[in-house]
């Protein structure tokens, strides 16, 4: 009988101070606080791009087509890059990869 008491007040015990106790949940992922952009991305395919009109729009990035498959790099990779740069625009790159299987 005392131990089953003893087990009753043990977890009434820990149940109180769970409820009263100030504990902080941490996700895995926590909500990002880092600043969002307005972005786009761009490569041979748009062909000349006007920056200034593209900063005068709102958009603050500009991830550029550097390159894609094992030699091919991008026909106005270095044009979009200076213009972008010029007005003020922030960059990234990317690779385009298509993906086959060889099986």
């Amino acid at each position: 009988m005392r131990k089953a008491r003893k087990r009753i007040l043990i977890i009434f015990m820990t149940l109180t101070f769970l409820f009263f106790a100030d504990i902080n949940i941490t996700y895995a992922l926590t909500p990002s606080s880092n600043p969002r952009y307005q972005g786009i991305d761009v490569s041979n395919w748009q062909g000349y791009i006007d920056y200034r009109q593209v900063r005068d729009s709102g958009i603050e990035v500009v991830y550029i087509k550097a390159s894609q498959g094992s030699n091919i790099k991008d026909a106005y990779f270095d044009i979009n890059y200076e213009n972008a740069k010029a007005n003020g625009l922030k960059v990234g790159f990317y690779h385009f990869l298509t993906a086959t299987n060889t099986r």
